[in-house]
């Protein structure tokens, strides 16, 4: 509430923090992340809009206006304006040293009182080993949810698991169509096998929004009863600011219709195979065969980052509550929206700051030959 207070109200009030970097009380420390800096911002869709507004986007000590050279005429900013952002923000703050790229983290485990973090470097695979006294888990949910049936690796040449590969996946479609009759493009019409998309949340809607645009039939395939439905995310999205996405909302709870649009409540996919899948709905669990071209499935992420540990961890006040030495922000700690981050990290900042003053957090990085 002081960093971005009465932002989840619409207000654009200040933040109550004045923010100052001092060099003095600087805690050593490193970071290292699977990608390059700005992480799963560089995988989205570069025309996806974020969900939260701009302003709430800033990160301490350079905000993005500040990067922008004053207030941006639109509310939502495109994915790649994100990413740009925040590499320019390690920059800014000259904080690129601390940052350790394309590092595939394989365990973390406690020795003594010492923190033992290993893995591969995914450019060389050469292996590293850092050792610490405290580690913060900020990795966020990256892997997609899959529909976890037996015959999906099977199919994966037909099923993506966002907008930017069902994008891509599409234009090649075309471009084959294109390169088997010169004269002219043929354009997509609603005589094709549909797309199939899973999902109900905010990145489904992207892929229903890009296939209806390119005149592509969807069938919309949604989990929650239309009681459910009415209550999602979705439903108090302003249509002013979302207008893409309350125009989708509005034919999921059977408000408006698009000829190219068919929505399957109460529904999941029970089998796939390479030419049509089995979606069955309704309390009598009746099947539905259907042939299809792409399945999007849009299902939500998850993070396998647990798995490195040796025991189970639960966090409570973004600290391990079996070792006070392990904290974690973002969604990994369940603060899944940027304007959550910054209050995580404060009191992160706390809890080592407080540590330190008995104990000097130390880092080193010892490659294995």
């Amino acid at each position: 509430m002081l960093v971005r207070p009465g932002a989840d109200m619409g207000s654009d009030a200040p933040g109550c923090i004045q923010w100052e970097l001092n060099r003095r009380r600087e805690i050593p420390h490193m970071v290292i992340g699977e990608t390059k800096i700005g992480g799963s911002w560089n995988e989205y869709d570069a025309e996806m809009l974020t969900v939260s507004f701009s302003d709430w986007m800033d990160m301490p000590g350079f905000t993005m206006e500040q990067w922008l050279g004053g207030r941006p005429l639109v509310k939502r900013l495109p994915s790649v304006a994100i990413a740009t952002y925040l590499k320019k923000y390690v920059e800014r703050l000259r904080l690129r040293k601390k940052f350790h790229q394309y590092f595939v983290v394989n365990s973390i485990k406690k020795i003594g009182d010492v923190w033992v973090t290993s893995g591969k470097r995914s450019t060389d695979g050469r292996s590293f080993v850092i050792r610490s006294k405290q580690v913060v888990v900020a990795c966020g949910k990256t892997s997609p949810r899959k529909l976890q049936l037996p015959n999906e690796e099977h199919c994966s040449s037909n099923i993506v698991y966002d907008v930017r590969a069902l994008k891509e996946r599409l234009d090649a479609t075309k471009k084959t169509v294109i390169d088997e009759d010169e004269n002219y493009d043929t354009p997509s019409t609603s005589t094709c096998s549909p797309v199939i998309v899973v999902g109900d949340g905010v990145s489904s809607v992207d892929c229903v929004r890009h296939c209806l645009e390119r005149d592509i039939p969807v069938v919309h395939v949604i989990r929650r009863t239309l009681r459910e439905l009415r209550n999602v995310m979705l439903s108090r999205l302003s249509p002013i600011h979302y207008s893409e996405y309350t125009d989708i909302y509005r034919m999921m709870i059977g408000r408006s219709v698009h000829k190219n649009y068919q929505r399957v409540l109460d529904a999941s996919i029970t089998s796939v195979s390479k030419i049509h899948v089995e979606i069955t709905t309704g309390s009598n669990r009746e099947i539905i065969e259907m042939p299809y071209s792409t399945v999007a499935v849009c299902i939500g992420r998850e993070s396998h980052f647990s798995t490195v540990f040796e025991n189970a961890h639960t966090f409570l006040d973004y600290q391990s509550e079996q070792d006070e030495t392990l904290f974690a922000v973002g969604a990994y700690a369940g603060d899944h929206f940027v304007r959550f981050l910054v209050g995580g990290c404060l009191r992160v900042a706390q809890h080592i700051t407080g540590a330190a003053n008995n104990n000097n957090v130390t880092a080193k990085l010892l490659p294995i030959c």
